[in-house]
């Protein structure tokens, strides 16, 4: 194990993180889901947005949830950005997007809002295994 974490080099994960977070920028924005995402969150439109230690949190927990991606393609021995992607899509829908759509069954979160929600993620955990991928 301290092979594998010694194995990482913190730039791609770095890197990629700063595009997932950009990323949630557009995906959040009115150009992509802001409005739909809005409306099924109850936020009115004159809402102002989360404050900066909201958004520094948020880039913290992404920037562990791509370093912890970057150790799952480190231990595959994964050396292309095609197969990176592939892993972060497969443990995104597989991790995030199925467990998260359990919880929201309970809690009776709409399908559009994890659609939206859960979706980000998807396709920021697979641009993020593309970086990390290719960077082997």
């Amino acid at each position: 194990m301290a092979n594998l974490l010694s194995s990482v080099s913190a730039l791609p994960v770095l890197i990629a993180t700063v595009i997932y977070f950009i990323l949630g920028a557009i995906w959040y924005s009115p150009v992509l889901f802001a409005k739909p995402w809005m409306e099924l969150r109850n936020i009115p439109e004159d809402h102002e947005g989360g404050s900066p230690l909201l958004f520094a949190i948020s880039f913290i927990l992404q920037f562990i949830g791509v370093f912890s991606l970057t150790l799952f393609i480190e231990a595959l021995g994964i050396d292309s950005a095609q197969s990176g992607a592939l892993i972060g899509f497969f443990a995104a829908a597989g991790f995030v997007f199925s467990l998260s759509g359990t919880t929201g069954l309970f809690s009776e979160v709409p399908l559009k809002l994890h659609l939206i929600d859960n979706g980000y993620h998807v396709a920021g955990l697979t641009i993020a295994g593309l970086i990390i991928g290719w960077w082997h």
